[in-house]
């Protein structure tokens, strides 16, 4: 396991850190990722939606991500993520009630929190390219109703931690100013698996992504700035 996690972290470590010795041999005014961090970072805000394969069958992950972006060059932030898709097996179950093994469908519950950072390896008016690796850190279980007086209760069987990672490519158009849309594709592994849960979550993944600048509508809402004292105001100018 230890090999494993110096090898993610080689990928991870490479993904962000050698684009920028490239650019650095290839221009002296461009900027090493890491060296963005003495910039004014600018707020983002991405919801995901994306698809991968669980147990033979397609299955859909919904993220909301918020997080800094460094001179246009590295966006870090975290996240929280849940697979939506109905994804069911059948569980022998011990039920509250009855107190005797009982097969019963089950639905296959994921959800995470997650760390990711993202090089920024092309930039311009309406497009961007990048790539984003995430860290993904939470549970997986199975969902099953059963009946207690008279009522459907909700309960939980075969819970335990993930740990997922995943390296994807993302390119991006900026429809207005203030929002665009993306589409990628990736891989995601699971590094720590819940033993209890026989299915995957290894697979590839494909991803679209509604994208919020927040920072320009800051601007846009505030052109002098939250004081009115900026001078000269935010110009739309760019984008008109």
């Amino acid at each position: 396991m230890s090999l494993l996690f110096k090898f993610l972290s080689l990928i991870l470590f490479s993904s962000i850190v050698i684009p920028g010795f490239s650019q650095i041999k290839s221009s002296t005014n461009s900027e090493y990722p890491l060296i963005s961090f003495r910039s004014k970072p600018k707020f983002f805000i991405t919801l995901d939606k994306t698809g991968s394969f669980v147990a033979g069958k397609g299955a859909t992950t919904n993220e909301i991500r918020i997080g800094l972006e460094f001179k246009k060059k590295l966006r870090l932030g975290i996240g929280f993520a849940a697979l939506v898709s109905d994804v069911v097996a059948e569980k022998t179950i011990k039920t509250q009630v009855t107190q005797v093994d009982s097969v019963l469908n089950a639905n296959l519950s994921l959800a995470y929190f997650s760390m990711s950072g993202e090089y920024i390896f092309y930039n311009s008016k309406r497009w961007q390219i990048t790539m984003p690796v995430t860290l993904g850190i939470g549970s997986s279980y199975f969902n099953y109703f059963e009946l207690i007086d008279g009522d459907y209760k909700t309960k939980k069987t075969d819970q335990g931690t993930v740990v997922l990672f995943g390296p994807t490519g993302v390119a991006t158009y900026r429809i207005l100013r203030w929002v665009g849309v993306s589409g990628g594709v990736g891989f995601r592994y699971a590094v720590v698996n819940n033993s209890k849960v026989k299915e995957s979550f290894n697979s590839p993944i494909y991803l679209i992504r509604l994208r919020i600048f927040l920072g320009e509508i800051y601007k846009s809402v505030f052109p002098r700035g939250l004081s009115g004292k900026r001078n000269p105001p935010y110009s739309n100018e760019y984008w008109d």
